[in-house]
């Protein structure tokens, strides 16, 4: 067996070389590279960029939810599900990002089985969390404009998928205890490896338990997401066509026309989301999976195998990087200026409210604007069935709690 053979062995922390006979080598032990060494760096600012963003969105919800005081009966479910993404991707940062660094930078593994076995369990897990509470977070979307009333985003519903979905990655992850444990590899040095060497008698048992992680990590949760956003889409377009046409025929006040177009606002911002959250998870994770199948069913020779690796070993796990952004763009971070407006010209804007000045009623309606887009398709669905008009709809939005978050 030469050098890279037994190098590689416990260095790529992959099961594809785990079918290297176990030779006695009398070669040296591996040592930090220079490309191991640029690997650690750049996970190592992923990280810290991640643990950034991911911080400061949660700090964003507390205080989100810190100014609504007195209001805890209107903070809405989707914060909840946004919280608990953080949190997730904060693991993602924490035992993916960082641990990788650590680990490539020490090159063998510094602490016991135990710790081990406990640290893949957590790797998958955190992978398996962000993943099921971004498909949450599609499936609340779904609801809340098709299905108003069965949103899962009340309180009560929303602790309840929350906690199926840490439970149900807990329980996805578990494999991962059983299948990582500590070797000490055939190097003249004392070198140990956190590997899976010796734990597949057959090949098929490897593809199997990748075949598993590929479908509940990936293409399951495409699906849904790919058939709830797409639903979303074609909701929100027929709802756009109705939209413009009464537009047009100007049947309602003036005030009813903003109160559409407020409307029409917040179903757009849920589409630009939608899109925005399927495009993310499609370009960070496929290329990933995509070279696991390769490597898991393919077998190229070791030199493609390195470049693969060399090429997306950052995507992925740097999905949670990209994660505060979008949900922080669209949800949380409100431009200062907008807030002050409101605060300075409440009076003016309520005593101009009936005026055709778009900018006063604007500001004048800003509160509502702040509630969950789906308040407002809820109120339109109403109207639609019951066709008592806009009127009706304003008075509803200010007497009754039955937006997601009640």
């Amino acid at each position: 067996m030469n050098n890279i053979n037994c190098s590689d062995l416990y260095i790529a922390n992959l099961s594809l070389f785990d079918n290297i006979s176990r030779e006695p080598c009398l070669q040296h032990a591996p040592e930090l590279t220079s490309s191991a060494y640029s690997r650690a760096i750049i996970l190592a600012i992923l990280a810290i960029l991640s643990f950034v963003g991911n911080v400061l969105t949660i700090i964003s919800i507390r205080k989100n939810r810190v100014h609504r005081g007195l209001r805890q009966h209107s903070w809405n479910g989707v914060y909840t599900l946004i919280l608990h993404l953080s949190v997730a991707d904060l693991f993602v940062t924490v035992f993916c990002l960082a641990g990788e660094a650590l680990w490539s930078y020490t090159v063998e593994w510094i602490l016991g089985n135990m710790s081990c076995k406990l640290f893949k369990f957590l790797q998958m897990f955190s992978l398996y969390l962000s993943t099921f509470i971004l498909v949450l977070i599609g499936i609340d979307r779904f609801l809340a404009v098709r299905y108003p009333m069965k949103s899962i985003s009340t309180s009560s519903r929303c602790c309840k998928f929350v906690i199926g979905a840490w439970i149900l990655s807990a329980i996805c992850s578990l494999p991962q205890m059983v299948i990582f444990h500590l070797e000490k590899g055939p190097f003249i040095e004392d070198f140990y490896q956190c590997v899976t060497y010796g734990f597949y008698t057959e090949p098929w048992q490897e593809q199997l338990y990748s075949c598993f992680s590929l479908f509940f990590m990936f293409i399951c949760p495409l699906l849904i997401l790919v058939t709830t956003y797409v639903s979303t889409f074609l909701t929100i377009s027929r709802s756009d066509r109705m939209f413009k046409s009464e537009v047009r025929n100007s049947f309602h006040t003036h005030f009813d026309n903003n109160r559409r177009r407020l409307i029409h606002r917040a179903k757009m911002k849920s589409l630009r989301i939608s899109i925005v959250i399927v495009a993310a998870f499609v370009i960070w994770w496929t290329p990933y999976y995509t070279t696991l199948i390769i490597i898991m069913f393919i077998k190229p020779d070791e030199e493609v195998v390195q470049e693969l690796l060399r090429v997306i070993f950052f995507f992925g796990m740097s999905n949670s990087l990209v994660n505060p952004l979008i949900y922080g763009a669209f949800h949380l971070w409100k431009p200062r200026k907008q807030s002050s407006n409101n605060n300075n010209s409440s009076f003016r804007d309520r005593s101009q409210a009936s005026t055709p000045n778009h900018k006063s009623f604007r500001n004048y309606t800003n509160p509502i604007r702040r509630e969950e887009e789906t308040q407002l398709v809820l109120l339109e669905n109403e109207s639609s069935r019951n066709g008592n008009g806009y009127s009706h709809r304003i008075v509803r939005s200010n007497t009754t709690r039955s937006y997601r978050g009640s």
